[in-house]
């Protein structure tokens, strides 16, 4: 199966719903991929604790209806309970998971938003896929999970500072390479290689190798995966199986 990723690495900001979504419409006519993927917390905006608090919105907001073929990363109200969640819509404007990050980063993230847990595998265009967010996948235990489950493809919104470049750079292929899978992480832009955040998104496969990759500045990155590359990078070495024979 062949799934053409769209990342969408852009400056954070704050914004209102029409003009996220004005901004969501533009972007999404430059492509034709498959699914678009944003950053960590695209809606409302990375930082602002106030702004994370009034802004977030339920699964059935007009703001979640309104788009398609997505996986958004936003502030999630449910109840009186906020997440830092990404939730996958198909292009028939149903949902198909809804993920809620499992770690929390610094205090902004702390005052703000519970705790999630282990998220499904979900198909896009017949690829099995998981999601987890920024600082999620810098723990081998959660991204191996999802490969244990089943996903070939694993989908991280994130809003990464220059100072953990390292991430993109290495973490990021090794975490590829080691469950071999394809990983899309999607940060946010700042034009240099100074600023809040550090850009560098990337496509990795499951050979570890790197298929596409942004700079710093504001770019929607495209990449084509082929699930079947997954069984052929195990094929000569599959550090899953390992793993179970390691069990007895």
């Amino acid at each position: 199966m062949k799934l053409t990723l769209a990342l969408w690495q852009r400056a954070s900001m704050q914004w209102s719903g029409d003009e996220f979504l004005q901004a969501l419409d533009e972007a999404m006519a430059q492509t034709e991929a498959d699914v678009f993927i944003t950053p960590e917390l695209c809606w409302p905006g990375y930082g602002d604790a106030r702004s994370s608090r009034d802004d977030a919105v339920g699964q059935a907001s007009s703001l979640i209806t309104s788009v398609r073929a997505i996986v958004l990363g936003y502030a999630e109200a449910d109840g009186a309970r906020l997440f830092n969640s990404a939730m996958c819509i198909d292009a028939h404007g149903a949902i198909v998971a809804n993920y809620r990050k499992q770690t929390t980063a610094n205090d902004y993230e702390r005052l703000c938003f519970g705790k999630g847990s282990h998220g499904p595998i979900f198909l896009l265009n017949g690829v099995p896929t998981s999601v987890l967010i920024c600082l999620d996948v810098e723990f081998p235990e959660l991204v191996r999970r999802a490969s244990l489950d089943g996903a070939h493809l694993l989908i991280v919104p994130t809003a990464l500072a220059p100072r953990w470049r390292v991430v993109p750079e290495m973490v990021i292929p090794t975490r590829a390479y080691e469950n071999g899978i394809f990983v899309a992480y999607c940060n946010y832009a700042t034009g240099s290689d100074a600023g809040p955040f550090c850009g560098l998104s990337l496509v990795a496969g499951p050979d570890g190798r790197t298929i596409a990759n942004a700079q710093f500045g504001d770019c929607i990155l495209e990449a084509t995966i082929e699930s079947g590359q997954v069984a052929e990078a195990r094929s000569h070495l599959d550090y899953l199986r390992h793993l179970e024979l390691l069990r007895y």
